[in-house]
């Protein structure tokens, strides 16, 4: 595992490459960290042996942290775990600054206490933190599409009346929090990345077939809101719950976050053994290959964390959900175990040219500024990416536009069977208020879900147009959609047209 200043640098695995005998060391040759969720009484040597990622289960959450005005208490337990990390090679996510859960003194503080913690916990522990998980749980339950309305989420304000809290005049908890967020890692010089963390968000659609609205909500914040946070987190806790299950968009919707530009992690995976019959042997482990393998299909699927050691050591320690029986030191593995060691010495099946070479500007964050909703288009060097043995992507451009018009180019991350298709549309000379784009699929590829944009068909040549949000884009700037598909998606030709 390389680690450089605070961050993975990704390798690449070719396909003779001798086999890992641990998480850790498969992961790091696959381009990626495996991490687990610890508490201090817990740093058995299994969790410096099997991971190289570690996630305080609770001690950095603010009940712990927190005082009533916004300063540190009770580190030591946070303090261990990240002593025992840097001992043992292993990144730190720190969990959680802004929940509205498990908030302790800081229940029902105002947004400039919530500034004055967040500055204290990052400023504590620095770059020894590689991710933050700034906001927690943002999002309703029941897959609404809306904001919790529990505080600190009562203090958002949607000035205009227009149904979102994304424009310059609105009060935005999430939006506030990420901008000092990273004023305070660019003022301390941090490396520290900052994440948005959520569950019920892994797949586009829920069981059913009905759209996630839960994960298309927590796109367009990350969309709008992207020059301030670097990371996604999908916890994964998988059930029987229609909008918790193992959809089979997991990774298209993982692909949708990484074109993005930002990082994608799991980061609180456990798979209860109802998804399996009960059965934790191969049941389980197979629906363990399906979570692992999507992440490591997308480029920007940067890790993976299980939440716990094992089973009688979890949350939900009736679900059976993790890798390993045993407990207080002495683990045994399972058959899931054994899936996701296998399938990380697997490697990568993806290529660098899935990955956004657009993203947002580095500059520092003015303490005055609020975000608007238009689509950033500067760029900042994005992270290593491995290269794959399995060329699986093209980037055809169309022709530059002149005068009013716009252009569109595409990006094809493929797998055998399937395929994930992300769609720039580019302004030209004037601001567009509206777009067209017309792509022609090859024989017997099908359309299966589409995000950002309308679509007249699913098949042959289809129409995509913008939808509400999205229409308007400034001279020279550009906004994205995507769509998966089943079949191949080679030779794509996009035309736009602007109105």
């Amino acid at each position: 595992m390389l680690v450089v200043g605070g961050a993975v640098a990704v390798q690449s695995i070719g396909p003779a490459a001798a086999a890992e005998t641990t998480l850790r060391a498969a992961a790091a040759k696959a381009g990626l960290f495996f991490g687990v969720a610890a508490s201090p009484n817990r740093l058995y040597p299994i969790v410096g042996q099997e991971f190289n990622q570690l996630t305080p289960e609770n001690v950095m959450k603010p009940d712990t942290l927190a005082t009533s005005s916004g300063g540190l208490q009770n580190t030591s337990g946070a303090d261990t775990l990240v002593n025992h990390a840097q001992s043992n090679n292993m990144l730190v996510r720190g969990h959680t600054l802004v929940w509205h859960s498990q908030a302790g003194a800081l229940q029902g503080a105002s947004q400039a206490t919530l500034n004055t913690f967040i500055g204290n916990a990052i400023n504590r522990w620095g770059s020894k933190i590689a991710y933050w998980d700034v906001v927690n749980e943002a999002l309703e339950d029941n897959n609404t599409g809306r904001r919790r309305n529990q505080w600190p989420h009562t203090m958002n304000r949607d000035a205009n009346g227009d149904g979102d809290y994304f424009d310059s005049g609105d009060t935005d908890v999430i939006r506030d929090s990420f901008i000092r967020a990273k004023q305070v890692v660019q003022a301390g010089g941090f490396t520290t990345k900052l994440c948005i963390n959520d569950y019920d968000v892994e797949g586009l659609t829920v069981q059913g077939g009905t759209p996630n609205r839960k994960a298309n909500a927590l796109y367009d914040i990350v969309r709008n809101y992207r020059q301030y946070i670097d990371c996604v987190g999908f916890q994964s806790h998988f059930n029987d719950n229609p909008n918790s299950i193992i959809s089979s968009d997991l990774q298209a919707n993982i692909q949708r976050f990484a074109d993005l530009g930002v990082e994608v992690h799991i980061t609180e995976l456990d798979i209860d053994d109802d998804l399996s019959n009960n059965d934790i042997g191969s049941g389980q482990a197979e629906n363990y290959r399906k979570v692992v393998r999507a992440c490591l299909n997308v480029a920007k699927c940067t890790g993976i964390t299980v939440w716990g050691i094992s089973d009688s050591e979890s949350w939900r320690s009736s679900e059976r959900g993790l890798l390993f029986t045993g407990g207080n030191g002495s683990y045994q593995k399972k058959a899931a175990y054994t899936a996701v060691l296998d399938e990380l010495n697997k490697g990568r099946t993806v290529s660098t040219s899935s990955v956004p070479t657009s993203s947002v500007p580095t500059s520092s964050v003015p303490t005055s500024s609020v975000p608007t909703s238009s689509v950033p288009t500067s760029s900042v060097p994005t992270s290593s990416v491995p290269t794959s043995s399995v060329p699986t992507s093209s980037v055809p451009t169309s022709s530059v536009p002149t005068g009013g018009g716009c252009s569109a180019s595409v990006s094809v991350n493929a797998w055998t069977g399937g395929f994930v298709v992300s769609v720039r549309v580019t302004a030209g000379a004037s601001t567009i208020n509206g777009w067209n784009v017309r792509l022609t699929l090859p024989s017997g590829a099908t359309v299966t879900n589409a995000w950002s944009a309308n679509r007249s068909a699913n098949s042959g040549t289809v129409q995509f147009t913008n939808v509400s949000y999205n229409g308007r884009v400034n001279a020279g700037q550009y906004t994205e959609f995507g769509f998966q598909g089943t079949g191949t998606a080679t030779g794509l030709t996009p035309v736009c047209t602007a109105s």
